[in-house]
């Protein structure tokens, strides 16, 4: 079954879209249906993150990269050795 929609668009998202059209010598709504697709797809794999959930996320990054910047983290040779060692202790175990 096709569902029809309609949507509002700018002047230059609808040019955008005249290009794309043009340049894959495809219709336009199938290049829509495309990224809707695409767009669906995508959320399954990776689900929307809200914007509050962003913020947390950028701000734990700029935490560590203080972190990181104040001498604070431990160096890639250390923790390198420390999960050789766990692999060793497990699979003597």
């Amino acid at each position: 079954m096709t569902v029809h929609v309609t949507i509002a668009l700018d002047e230059a998202v609808k040019a955008k879209l005249d290009a794309l059209a043009d340049a894959r010598q495809a219709p336009i709504d199938d290049i829509v249906a495309m990224a809707v697709l695409d767009m669906a797809v995508e959320e399954e794999a990776a689900p929307f993150v809200s914007a509050d959930d962003e913020a947390a996320f950028e701000a734990a990054v700029d935490e560590g990269l203080r972190s990181l910047d104040a001498g604070e983290g431990i160096p890639h040779e250390v923790v390198v050795a420390e999960l050789r060692a766990r692999q060793a202790a497990r699979t003597q175990a």
